[in-house]
């Protein structure tokens, strides 16, 4: 894939996600899905009557780290299967973790800010952001749930201990 997974129309993302290639996968998916919420909440913080830029500035930030997590999770699986046929998975192995970590804790913010908003904005946008509390939600337990696969002949891994706080954290 030579485009950056945020440069792709839906249609090719889809095409490329549905693919038989490695990636993009389930992190590059989670990290698009936190995006989205991140748009989502935004959008709900600008039109809040009351003042949420704040809101709107962090969740544009969030947004923009989950975009770029996304495609990177596509250049460190890419990677990492590459170093598994040369029989060298070390630093590959930590980053295929590490990403999708950061996708979850960055998918829990959002729906934590969906969460106030959808309790405290405009209640004309409130079915948008509980959306962005769903779909945060759902791309924070991804990412957690790629974290303890990746993790799986490792139990005692502090990062899956991790993974799963920032899934319980979620407050929404």
């Amino acid at each position: 894939m030579d485009e950056g997974v945020e440069d792709l129309s839906l249609g090719r993302l889809l095409d490329e996600v549905g693919a038989r290639t490695t990636a993009p996968g389930g992190g590059s998916v989670a990290g698009v899905v936190a995006a989205l919420a991140g748009a989502l909440a935004g959008m709900c913080a600008r039109f809040s009557d009351s003042d949420q830029g704040d809101l709107a500035l962090r969740a544009d930030e969030l947004r923009a780290r989950a975009a770029s997590l996304a495609q990177s999770d596509v250049v460190v699986y890419t990677a990492w299967v590459r170093a598994g046929r040369d029989g060298e998975t070390g630093a590959a192995h930590d980053e295929i973790i590490r990403i999708p970590l950061d996708v979850a804790e960055v998918a829990a913010e959002l729906a934590e800010l969906a969460g106030g908003l959808a309790r405290s904005g405009n209640p004309n946008l409130r079915g948008d952001a509980i959306v962005a509390v769903l779909i945060g939600s759902a791309a924070a337990r991804a990412g957690a749930v790629l974290v303890c696969e990746n993790l799986h002949e490792a139990s005692s891994d502090p990062r899956r201990a991790r993974a799963a706080a920032v899934v319980l954290a979620i407050r929404a």
